[in-house]
Parts: C-alpha cells; structure tokens; sequence
C-alpha cells in the first residue's frame, strides 16, 4: 500500500469506529480530535476523552436524527459520508489547482480558507466560492456583458474542466473533462459538471430527433396518401399520430386526445370528458347523432400524453386522480403511505367483541358541554340525514359512515399499533398513522422531527460564522475586535474575504513586514458610522458583516431545505423560524376531522 494512503485509511479506519460509538457526533468533531495526534493510541486517546467529557469537545456539533444527507455519492452501507472523511493529499492538490483555475479572481489563501472549511471537498466548497466571487467587480462586469451576447453559453459550458469536441460542422460540439490527476476527482467532476451537460445535451438532441422524425413521417405520408382525417378538428392525421375509440371506431388525433386531457386536470373537462364509471377518457369525437359511448384505451392515451413536453407528469397526475375518484366511490376504509399513492384496506385486527365504548370521563365537563350540543343538534342532524338520502347528487357522506370512520379512528388510536410499512417497491417506507410521518424506533410523534429540525438550524447558524485556518484545519468564530484573525499556529487572515494576510517571511521582516498587513484593509477616511468605502473594494477593518443577518439567513435557509426535504412545509407543533402556527379557529377543518374531535370528546375504548 502507498505510504501516502496509509495514514488515511487508518484515520477513516478511526472515524468510523467512533462513529459507531459516538452516533450523535457531527464527524468533523473526530476529525479535529485524530488530526493532532497520528499514532497507534489515537483512537483509544480519543475515545477516552470523549467519555470524559463530551461537551467540551462537541461544542453543540450533534448529528441530526435519521443520518445526514449523501450528495457526493457514497455507498449507503458506511455511516460516514464520503465528504466527511478524511482526504488524501493527492485529492487536495488536485482540489485546489482545479478550483484555482476556476476562480482566477480569488486569491489562493481565500480558495484555501474555504477547502479548510469544507474538508476539502470539491463539490461542497464549490457554491461558497462562487458565493464570494459573486461579490467581487469581475463577476459584476462579466455579468453585464453576458446579458449582451446573442449566444449565451451555460455556467457549465464555460467550466475551464471541460474541452469542447466538435467533429464537423453538421453536428453539435460534444464536451469531455480534462484529467486533474486524481480519479477521485474526475468522478467527482463528472457527477458535478460534466454530467448536467451531457443530460441537457441528450434531452436537447432527443426533441430535435424527435421532431426531425414526426416530419419525416408526415412527408412519407403526404406521398403515399395515408393520411387519415380526424374527426374532432378535422385536421389530416398520420397512421402513428391517432387513436380509435371502442365504440364507433372514430378516428382522434393525438393533440384532441392532449387537449382533452388538459382541459380535464387543469380545467373543467372533468367530468365531460371523463368516463366515470369506466375511469377512462371518453371519445369526443362529434356525431350527428346521438354521442358516443365508446372510449379511448388507456395504452393509446398514455403514448399520446408521454410524448408531448412535460407528459408523464400530466399522466401521473391523470392516474391518481382517476384512482382516487375510483376508491372514493367504493367506500371502502383505506390507510394511505405519505410518502406516494399507495393505499391498503384498513383491516382492524380487533374483533368487534372485543372493542367496548364508553364515556369518556377523564374531561367531564366536556363530555358534558358535548352531550348537551348533541341533544340540541339532533333536529339539524335528522335534516343532514334527509339530504344525504333524497338527495344524492352531490355525493355527500352520510352521518353513520361518518361516525364509524371516527369510531375507526379511535379505535385504532388506542388499541393498535402505529406503525404502517408501504408495500410499494418504489417506497417501501415505515410511517406514523399518527403524525404522517417516517418511523423511527423509538416513535414518539413529532420528537425526532423536532430535535432533528434544532439541529439543523443550530449546525447552519453555527457553520455560517465559522472560519478554519488552511494551516492547521482549527475552527474559530469571532466574537468581538477587528477581522485581522491570528491563528495559534501564527496564520493569518482576513475574518470578510478568508484571504491569507501575512507572506512568508513577513514576520522576520519586524514591525514594517507586520504593517504591511494592514494595507489588505482600506485606509481612507470615512464619518463616524460610515457605510461602504466610496474610493476603493478594500475590506473593512472594524466594520463585519450583518452577523446577525448572516445567521438568520442561514437559518431559514436550512430549515426550509429540511421541511422540503422532510415534508413538513407548513406543518407546525416542530418549532422553527418558518412554522405556521394557526390558531385552531384558522386552521383547515374538514367534516370528518369535526366528527372525529366530537366522537373522541364523547366516547372512548
């Protein structure tokens, strides 16, 4: 094995093992533990002062519950993220010649701070520097002019990893990646940069060889005469762009059966162009006669959806809804999975002998205030009865269904088990009935959504302030002063743009070598409380950032990717900046969810 890989796969060796032992540790706790001390005790050095004391040395940095995310593609059998391990020095050189190129107009000792930063990982050290060289007049320039070109090219395209490849003249230019000397980096490339524009290149060739083909299909139509005509526009129609209903053979185009689709989802079609008993797409091809009562097979309507922009999500949206009416009219009781469209019978594993109700007394005087309504509300609930019965076209639920759904609900609630497994292949998710939520052993509602969500938000606050020294990998936030930031091991740099302050030999040079560091920060007089420099981009020396404003932004940054992530959006009882609290009287009641708070008021089991 080469000496060089030696001692990282030793101090992977070592961080995963205190994973194991140490969960609910952020990662980057061990890696400032081990770094220092590279031997054959580490890892027992380590584990030892961790029992000790585990405070001191996590400083808040606790894992999320349910794991962390794997944007950079490891396999899901570590429980180390390949981002959190440790590097090899042949992937950090090849990380920052890679992210110099890249960024011409930052300095090395800012690409350096930010590498340090993020465990010099290309992928996650990426977005911060394009972040910082957004603010910089070169990106504001090179944005002004780009908005001028004919032609404009994609972020991707202009990457300085890439060579473009063009064969002749006729065919598109086709993009391969430069080799940065690291496998693991050209992987990395690939899956970053080079592979959203060979996707974007493909998807774009296969629409242009896909209208290519429909014309040239056409043109062999018009000269064999095999057009067929369309009997709802009346528009010539070829062989392979048409469809026949079951009933009288008429003949649809391929966009009215589109049209159609569309006016049914998005519009007020439904239930004119929807066969409701049948749960398929009625033909609407206009007769003279009376109108057909034929429809169109479902295989036909799904090739003409899928091949037009944006199909297979209409036919998704088109199949759930046709489910969804198809169920709703069954009346049959179904436990549905959160996570996708699946849905079982809600099958109570309690016989109804043993299943006895009874007031429920442990809040007596609602159960009574509820009672009295009850009795006071009787005429109005033999009217709704008289509606549901005489009057059916508007479908609606009928008092007994209503009260044994809530008798369902209750009984399940106090009697089963809350756990749901989906049996869909592509889910296979473990689910609350309670909370809607994903299963996790123990479950109690809401608990690890909580302290998953504090975590998070606590991590990013955190991360947004920090700053790592590029020469000895320590963390630090900055409290109070000036942003001339001196590490312990004598590093310096700049608390605005991370950029390295003090040259080599600078400090042997005495006061003059240690004053040039200053002129990094600007030097021209501004009032008291002044705003930006007017005369130069300089940083200022005093003046920080809007900290607060940073860790806020932060904040709501990470909690609304974990509700999208998590789907919570909207939910609330978790905590949070971005929680919608409603009171009960704002929140969205339903006729069931007041006969089930009404029915639970009254009875139990």
């Amino acid at each position: 094995m080469d000496e060089e890989q030696w001692p990282v796969d030793e101090l992977n060796r070592c961080l995963r093992t205190l994973t194991i032992l140490f969960p609910r540790i952020q990662p980057e706790v061990f890696r400032e533990l081990l770094l220092p001390y590279i031997g054959r005790s580490q890892l027992e050095i380590v584990t030892e002062w961790l029992l000790k004391d585990q405070d001191k040395y996590v400083r808040g940095r606790w894992r999320p519950p349910g794991g962390t995310g794997n944007p950079v593609g490891q396999s899901s059998e570590l429980r180390v993220p390949r981002q959190d391990e440790f590097r090899s020095e042949g992937y950090r050189k090849a990380v920052k010649a890679a992210l110099r190129k890249e960024f011409k107009g930052l300095s090395k000792s800012s690409i350096d701070a930010v590498l340090a930063e993020k465990n010099h990982c290309y992928t996650l050290a990426r977005p911060t520097l394009q972040e910082i060289a957004a603010k910089s007049w070169r990106y504001s320039i090179s944005t002004f002019f780009a908005r001028w070109n004919k032609y404009p090219r994609a972020a991707q395209e202009e990457h300085p990893m890439l060579i473009k490849v063009k064969e002749s003249e006729q065919t598109t230019p086709t993009f391969r990646l430069k080799e940065s000397g690291n496998v693991e980096l050209d992987h990395e490339l690939y899956l970053t940069v080079l592979a959203p524009v060979l996707e974007k290149a493909r998807t774009t060739q296969a629409a242009i060889d896909w209208e290519l083909s429909l014309c040239v299909n056409e043109m062999e139509a018009q000269d064999a005469r095999a057009f067929y005509e369309c009997e709802c526009c009346f528009s010539d129609t070829t062989f392979e762009q048409m469809a026949t209903c079951t009933a009288g053979s008429h003949v649809i185009c391929f966009h009215c059966l589109r049209h159609a689709v569309n006016e049914a989802i998005f519009g007020q079609g439904w239930g004119k162009n929807i066969d409701h008993d049948q749960a398929r797409i009625k033909c609407i091809a206009p007769t003279a006669g009376e109108s057909c009562n034929g429809c169109v097979p479902q295989a036909i309507v799904k090739r003409a959806i899928i091949q037009d922009k944006g199909g297979p999500d209409i036919w998704k949206t088109l199949e759930n809804r046709l489910t969804s009416e198809a169920l709703f009219k069954a009346q049959i009781p179904l436990i549905h999975c959160p996570f996708c469209s699946y849905a079982e019978l809600d099958d109570l594993y309690l016989p109804p002998s043993f299943i006895k109700y009874k007031l429920n007394l442990s809040q007596p005087l609602t159960t009574l205030f509820l009672t009295f309504l009850t009795i006071n509300f009787l005429p109005l609930l033999f009217l709704y009865s008289l509606l549901c019965h005489y009057i059916t076209a508007f479908k609606l639920p009928t008092l007994s269904a209503l009260i044994a759904t809530s008798l369902i609900h209750l009984t399940r609630r106090k009697h089963l088990s809350a756990r749901f497994q989906c049996r869909s292949p592509s889910c296979s998710k473990a689910s609350c009935l309670h909370c809607h939520k994903e299963w996790h052993d123990p479950h109690k509602c809401y608990e690890s959504a909580t302290l998953s969500l504090r975590t998070t938000i606590e991590a990013a606050r955190t991360a947004a302030l920090k700053r790592t020294c590029p020469r000895c990998g320590l963390g630090f936030i900055k409290e109070n002063g000036c942003n001339k930031m001196t590490c312990v091991c004598g590093y310096v740099m700049c608390y605005i743009c991370r950029q390295g302050l003090l040259a080599k030999g600078a400090a042997a040079a005495g006061p003059e070598g240690v004053r040039g560091v200053y002129e990094h920060f600007c030097q021209h007089f501004r009032p008291a409380g002044g705003g930006r420099c007017a005369q130069c981009e300089k940083c200022d020396l005093y003046k920080s950032e809007d900290e607060e404003g940073v860790v806020k932004r932060a904040g709501e940054l990470a909690e609304r990717e974990w509700r999208e992530r998590e789907g919570m959006v909207g939910v609330g009882g978790i905590g949070g900046g971005l929680e919608q609290g409603n009171a009960w009287w704002e929140e969205q009641w339903t006729v069931q969810g007041v006969v089930d708070w009404w029915v639970q008021g009254l009875v139990t089991c």
